[in-house]
């Protein structure tokens, strides 16, 4: 997985990001407080577990990162231009 973290909610994390394209060595550090525990692994585990992705998914945007299904995150070099709509 390209995004870990470390840290633990409420309170500061630091997550570590690295693109997914093939050769890329291309990686990222950014931290940010997370006043939210987000759920509890009892109630519910994936919540739990994508909580601190879900809080971080508009800042990764900011710096020009992407997410695709099935191939992970990639830095703004190896952006995939958006497919046109089928309308």
């Amino acid at each position: 997985m390209s995004l870990t973290t470390a840290g633990k909610t409420p309170g500061p994390v630091r997550f570590y990001l690295a693109c997914d394209h093939h050769g890329c060595t291309t990686h990222t550090t950014f931290d940010l407080v997370i006043p939210d525990p987000g759920p509890s692994r009892d109630d519910d585990l994936w919540g739990h577990l994508l909580h601190h992705t879900h809080t971080a998914t508009p800042h990764i945007k900011e710096l020009g990162w992407s997410y695709l299904h099935g191939n992970g995150y990639t830095c703004p070099t190896h952006q995939v231009p958006a497919l046109p709509s089928a309308s």
